[in-house]
């Protein structure tokens, strides 16, 4: 936490809620993206997944009005975005 914390500080953001509201957000993607190991599970099976968390296509974001690609929100893909795209994804 205190890693996290020390990046945010550094990058400029010392905002207490902005930072807080950040770590919210990181740490709620990161559990739903492990939450979908069924989805591994179906693969290696040749099954299809039942209630996907992301569906195929593209989420529009309702704040900047722009589709944004299901797969880009998942960690295993946001997480190696620079601080910028995360911010712009996500905003």
């Amino acid at each position: 936490m205190d890693n996290i914390w020390d990046t945010f500080w550094t990058g400029g953001i010392t905002n207490f809620i902005t930072i807080l509201e950040q770590m919210t957000f990181l740490f709620f993607m990161k559990m739903l993206d492990d939450a979908l190991k069924k989805e591994s599970s179906a693969s290696f099976l040749g099954e299809k997944v039942k209630d996907p968390v992301f569906e195929e296509g593209t989420w529009c974001n309702p704040k900047t009005d722009k589709d944004v690609p299901f797969e880009s929100l998942r960690w295993s893909v946001f997480k190696n975005y620079d601080a910028t795209k995360m911010y712009n994804t996500k905003k």
